[in-house]
């Protein structure tokens, strides 16, 4: 196996479309699949490009009936991904700083975790169920699906901030482990909200507000840095810990 994933390295450097994507099925790796006249490849089934190493997608696909994954790999790009995915896609644990290329419309859920986005951009306006972009670098959601059926989960990144969050979440929303201050444009999340780990302690009725439109703004995030050193080490050991910065 180790060696026909190094050929199939090999193919996408020589950009031999045809010769890979029959090594991936040799290998059961996609489904049965119709190169189109305009070179785009549809999948009847699923397509599994799981830890190959790939710095590139090596082929121009269409649309895929089944899951599609690009994870675990070396891709600063999604160019080349289907257009439509019926069931998952995931592109987690790549160098991604961008989602432009990805799918238009996703089935069931979005994975991009563990990337280096900054925003949102480029992903899809809905998926039939979750989205995961937790540890992803993200300074902001814009770009964000407008609906999210299932799970959001953004936690472990450097908001400061949940404009451009969807419009509504069904069953889970977790903002955990951010720098939030606010929770000014958080989506109306009909099961749970997570927001703890933050420099300010959210509580159920600032959640409750916040989903009503009416969340405070919030203090300014160094003043509440400032706060919650103060809490951590006393007034005195505080400016001491100040002149020693």
């Amino acid at each position: 196996m180790v060696d026909q994933i190094e050929r199939a390295i090999d193919l996408v450097l020589e950009q031999d479309q045809n010769e890979f994507l029959e090594l991936l099925k040799d290998q059961h790796l996609i489904g049965n699949y119709t190169i189109k006249p305009d070179e785009t490849v549809d999948v009847d089934g699923d397509v599994n490009l799981f830890s190959m190493n790939l710095t590139k997608i090596p082929a121009k696909f269409g649309v895929v009936t089944g899951f599609f994954s690009c994870s675990f790999n070396q891709l600063a790009s999604l160019e080349g991904c289907p257009k439509k995915v019926e069931g998952s896609f995931e592109c987690h644990h790549n160098q991604l700083t961008s989602l432009e290329g990805s799918p238009e419309e996703v089935g069931i859920s979005f994975d991009c975790n563990n990337n280096l986005l900054t925003s949102l951009e480029g992903c899809p306006k809905e998926v039939g169920e979750n989205f995961y972009c937790h540890n992803s670098n993200l300074t902001s959601l814009d770009g964000a699906p407008e609906k999210v059926k299932g799970y959001f989960d953004c936690s472990d990144n450097h908001l400061t901030s949940l404009e451009g969050s969807p419009r509504e979440v069904g069953s889970f929303f977790n903002c955990t482990y951010n720098q939030l201050t606010s929770l000014i444009g958080c989506p109306k999340v009909e099961g749970h909200f997570y927001c703890g780990d933050n420099p300010v302690e959210f509580t159920e009725n600032d959640i409750e507000l916040a989903q009503q439109g009416k969340a405070p703004l919030g203090l300014p995030l160094s003043f509440v840095l400032m706060k919650n050193k103060e809490k951590e080490y006393g007034k005195e050991k505080l400016k001491l810990w100040l002149k020693k910065k």
